[in-house]
């Protein structure tokens, strides 16, 4: 009987026991093993290794009340982690995130769950496991003192715990995922480092947090990293960015609301020290996978609002010099025609996040004019018009203080538009088919060919898509051998005239393709061993500047060797020819072309540039001057053009010429010193050489040309130049003028009486085709619905072979009373 009782006893003890254990949430297995932990504990405890024992070591000795926290951590925590950290790190950081969670005001607001998970863990990411519990709480304690809410004691721990530790954000951090301790001991840190300091003292006087980041924003800007607050529901704040607002404001609102859940590279994550099955992208150490993570994209794509239907957000970083440091300036943006629209804001420090940029929406189809106004020196530069059924929502402006001494020389802002969505293959098909039998077709029997209907629509659909494939067939077509024999053997020709040419290549080749420097020798009207001498010199005569970026030189030789020869009839084709052969077959960005020279040659750019200036970036004379009826300033609105000239060059009047030539900018931009990119310089004591020239290079280089400005004043001086950025005239003479203002599909027209035949060469960039387009010429108004044409593009193409400078719709200009009639 009494054995009996013995074994009834202890099987009555088992099931109380086991009782327990199901209620604790324990299986009974872990007493028939010797412990009292779970099986999931017991399986992470046979990844430690030889570390075992201190892992067994801190499950036996948590205190009872903590030992379902230490059986969270051994079941959750990475196998690094399970290998190397000891026993009394983990009871400590129990013992520590225990009692400042039971002491915090808003313990009852606060789940055992939400406990374990976004206060207990002694990391966030793969920081360096550090006790920082004990510390953290003394520096934070008194500040979250009157506290009640978590939300309420994140905020003034994010005020004021990084001057209390002389910390700031840096991108000469040691590196991105300091521990909070490494943070503190080196003073700077990156949005990663600030995050796990803000989330380590946050949770040491027991506030729930969690890290929260994105391995790429949508616009390709780069990661971010944040930290979300538990308060009642999860609330976001920027790490050393406290916002007077409070929780869920932040400079990366914008951003965030444009993350893709779908698309793992842009999506936002919320670290988790519970498994997920999901791993945190840690853009700092890609391959590492032990990390776990939930989606939370969905939070934040409705909250911050995009920009409106028809504006675009520019963002705008103003450093102290180019590839400088960022400054704080006052920036003011202002409509170029109406300063009653304008804008002003704060440019951001070293100390900001690199990827928090000052930002501004601003409506499309406009061109503004950006200021940075820093101790009295401003500096700027103007944007747009982005055409207002453009795709792309953000760009990014930057403002060099040093770089920019001269506001008017600040070149536009342009990139093309991109290819947002390729073509279908049956269309891309169809469509190259006919392009390849339009550009192989003798001339006489294009003038009469047409494209399938559906290819219009195709273009209205998606004119870059549709331009693009044009510019591919075209670049391949037959018609271009003449011209690749040319480049190949150095040299370009226009009629009878043949001009020689010497390349090399200049540091490493940009995105976009090579800018082109191409610059003209002195000489002139000398004997040919003279001009080829001074095309020796000119070879070697501009220094490189690899550091500014990569581009080809080209020394180009005079077709002849008389006083104009490089600034008659003859040579504006010619250079026209030789933009197009590099265009073509030398990989040169076309919104890159730089034209420059030094006296024959700077007499060149003073005619070239102003007749031609829509295939330029910028243009530069040194020693030269103006010719009499050959140059106008009027025709440089939107093009960066300088000069150089002595005060003692006083031959064939170029000092009194180029005095002449800048009075003439400046009644021409009148009141806005911000139209007309032009700087005349004069020398003091400087005779006809010697200029400080030879590191124009330097200066010249990030102009970009802007093929399609809103704004254009066209004075013709010959009977060559037959187009001008978008508009073309098939009879020029000299003194025609044209003044031409494109703004939300309304353009008004004023032209001498003796223009006759004359058009408007438009697209997507210039006007909204769903919308009727309004043509005000000389006072009548006429109204057009135009459709895309792609006819019209590729004869505008073989005209221009420039992909930017054509266009897709063409209106004729009326002859006198009559109307206009849309092509």
């Amino acid at each position: 009987m009494k054995s009996r009782a013995v074994v009834v006893k202890i099987k009555f003890n088992l099931l109380f026991l086991a009782l327990l254990l199901a209620a604790a949430g324990l299986p009974l297995a872990a007493v028939a093993d010797g412990h009292w932990w779970s099986d999931a504990a017991e399986q992470a405890l046979g990844q430690s290794g030889t570390n075992r024992a201190e892992m067994v070591r801190a499950l036996e000795q948590a205190p009872e009340a903590q030992r379902g926290a230490m059986q969270f951590l051994i079941e959750n925590m990475p196998q690094p982690d399970l290998q190397t950290l000891s026993a009394s790190f983990l009871l400590d950081d129990v013992a520590q995130a225990t009692e400042a969670f039971e002491k915090a005001p808003w313990h009852d607001q606060i789940s055992k769950e939400m406990f374990y998970n976004e206060i207990l863990p002694y990391s966030s990411v793969n920081e360096r496991r550090d006790d920082w519990r004990k510390m953290l709480r003394e520096k934070c304690l008194l500040m979250v003192a009157e506290c009640k809410t978590p939300g309420e004691a994140a905020q003034r721990i994010n005020e004021k715990l990084y001057k209390q530790v002389n910390v700031k954000y840096s991108t000469a951090r040691k590196k991105a995922d300091q521990s909070a301790l490494e943070t503190m001991e080196s003073g700077l840190a990156s949005c990663t480092g600030l995050s796990i300091l803000l989330i380590d003292a946050c949770r040491s006087v027991g506030v729930p947090v969690r890290f929260v980041g994105t391995p790429m924003w949508v616009n390709e800007r780069g990661n971010h990293s944040w930290v979300e607050v538990w308060d009642g529901k999860w609330h976001f704040v920027g790490a050393a960015e406290p916002d007077p607002k409070g929780l869920d404001h932040a400079w990366f609102e914008h951003d965030a609301s444009q993350a893709l859940k779908d698309k793992p590279r842009y999506s936002i994550y919320a670290s988790s020290f519970k498994k997920t099955g999901l791993a945190f992208p840690m853009d700092w150490a890609p391959r590492l996978n032990y990390v776990s993570a939930e989606n939370v994209t969905d939070n934040y794509t409705p909250k911050a609002s995009a920009p409106e239907a028809g504006k675009i957000r520019v963002l705008v970083k103003v450093l102290d010099q180019l590839a400088g440091k960022r400054v704080e300036a006052k920036v003011f943006v202002a409509e170029l025609t109406n300063n009653a629209v304008h804008f002003e804001g704060t440019s951001r420090t070293e100390t900001a996040d690199m990827n928090d940029i000052l930002p501004f929406d601003l409506p499309k189809g406009r061109i503004y004019q950006i200021i940075a106004l820093k101790d009295g020196v401003a500096a700027g530069r103007q944007f747009g018009p982005v055409p207002l059924n453009a795709t792309n929502q953000q760009a990014v402006v930057i403002i060099a203080m040093s770089d920019m001494v001269n506001p008017r020389a600040a070149s536009l802002c342009y990139a093309p538009p991109p290819v947002a969505e390729k073509l279908k293959a049956a269309d891309e098909t169809k469509l190259k088919k006919e392009l390849e039998e339009y550009f192989t077709a003798p001339a006489d029997k294009r003038a009469g060919m047409k494209f399938s209907s559906g290819l219009d629509k195709l273009l209205l659909a998606n004119e870059p898509a549709v331009r693009s494939a044009a510019w591919e067939v075209y670049k391949t077509a037959p018609i271009h051998e003449a011209m690749k024999r040319d480049f190949e053997t150095n040299r370009v020709q226009f009629e009878k005239y043949t001009s020689p040419y010497t390349v090399k290549t200049v540091g490493k080749r940009p995105a976009n393709g090579w800018p082109l420097f191409i610059a003209m020798h002195g000489g002139g009207g000398a004997a040919k061993q003279v001009n080829d001498q001074q095309w020796e010199v000119m070879k070697i005569y501009y220094r490189d500047h690899p550091e500014r970026g990569g581009y080809k030189y080209l020394a180009l030789r005079a077709p002849n060797d008389t006083w104009n020869g490089f600034y008659d009839d003859y040579v504006y084709p010619l250079i026209a020819n030789l933009i197009q052969q590099f265009t073509l077959f030398g990989d040169v960005d076309v919104n890159k072309v730089f034209i420059m020279g030094y006296s024959h040659g700077g007499y060149g750019a003073f005619a070239i540039g102003p007749k031609e200036p829509d295939l330029f970036a910028a243009i530069h004379a040194s020693a030269g001057a103006p010719t009499d009826g050959e140059t106008t300033g009027k025709t440089l609105r939107n093009t960066v053009f300088t000069a150089m000239v002595g005060e003692q060059d006083t031959a064939y009047g170029r000092f009194e010429r180029d005095q002449k030539f800048r009075k003439s900018i400046d009644e021409f931009r009148g009141d806005n010193k911000y139209l007309y990119p032009v700087t005349v310089q004069f020398i003091a004591n400087n005779g006809h050489t010697g200029l400080p020239d030879r590191d124009k290079i330097m200066e010249m280089y990030p102009a970009v040309r802007y093929p399609v400005p809103q704004d254009l004043t066209w004075l013709m001086t010959d009977r060559v130049i037959k187009d001008f950025f978008w508009l073309h005239n098939d009879a020029p003479t000299k003194k025609q003028e044209i003044d031409a203002v494109c703004s939300e599909n309304h353009i008004k027209v004023t032209t001498t009486p003796d223009v006759t035949s004359a058009a408007l060469m438009l697209d997507a960039r210039l006007v909204d085709f769903k919308k009727a387009v309004t043509v005000e010429v000389n006072g009548k108004t006429t109204t057009h619905k135009v459709q895309p044409s792609l006819k019209v593009l590729c004869d505008s193409l073989l005209r221009r072979g420039d992909p930017e400078l054509a266009f897709t719709v063409e209106i004729k200009l009326p002859k006198g009373p009559q109307a206009a009639a849309a092509k």
